[in-house]
């Protein structure tokens, strides 16, 4: 063998040993970890500290939990402040919204028929509020007219008949308050299909 091919064998050699050395040495430390562990975190300079504990000034700000050899055991992550914290929670309840939305829906079509049956039940309802409505103030004309044609003939009405009027009259403001939150309630729904609609756009355009 010339000198040549014997440096380069001997170099080899040399850096086979070394890796099987580091490769021992590491193992034994980690043998040796005795369940011991550091903490680093950073100060309020900025520079970064490894000690056998957290300061509590320094929890808020994160930490990382390492063997004595340096190996990273955890990472706890910063404390988030206020605004930070409330626009995380804003932006889990979105994707989790949406992520109802997307298995509920299959196409923005699906929405618009969704909407129709649910107001379809409501119209329906209005419809019948309506129509007691009318029936009422008929009745109120009718027994209002009998108490006009007695008074006009020098007669007394009766309490009765002015109870019957009260009573009418009261059940056509508590069916007309009814129909008031029925309209309402028609109102929310269109409110939110729209935003259902606006938004299944939206994320269904960015899906793969």
């Amino acid at each position: 063998m010339d000198d040549t091919k014997e440096i380069v064998v001997n170099t080899a050699t040399v850096l086979v040993l070394a890796g099987v050395l580091l490769a021992s040495g590491v193992g034994a430390a980690e043998q040796a970890w005795d369940g011991k562990k550091l903490y680093r975190y950073t100060n309020e300079h900025g520079v970064q500290v490894l000690d056998d504990l957290v300061p509590p000034r320094y929890v808020a700000g994160g930490y990382e939990v390492l063997t004595p050899s340096g190996r990273v055991l955890q990472v706890v992550e910063p404390e988030l402040s206020g605004k930070q914290l409330e626009e995380k929670r804003r932006r889990e309840a979105r994707e989790v919204a949406d992520l109802k939305l997307l298995k509920r829906y299959n196409s923005v079509a699906d929405i618009e028929s969704a909407r129709k049956r649910k107001l379809a039940i409501v119209e329906q309802d209005m419809a019948i509020l309506r129509s007691n409505i009318a029936s009422l103030q008929r009745q109120i004309e009718s027994e209002e007219s009998v108490a006009a044609r007695t008074q006009r003939n020098g007669g007394t009405v009766s309490a009765d008949l002015l109870e019957r009027i009260a009573d009418l009259r009261t059940e056509v403001s508590v069916v007309q308050e009814r129909l008031t939150l029925r309209e309402k309630e028609a109102l929310s729904i269109n409110k939110a299909f729209d935003q259902a609609a606006s938004r299944y756009q939206e994320i269904a355009g960015n899906q793969p």
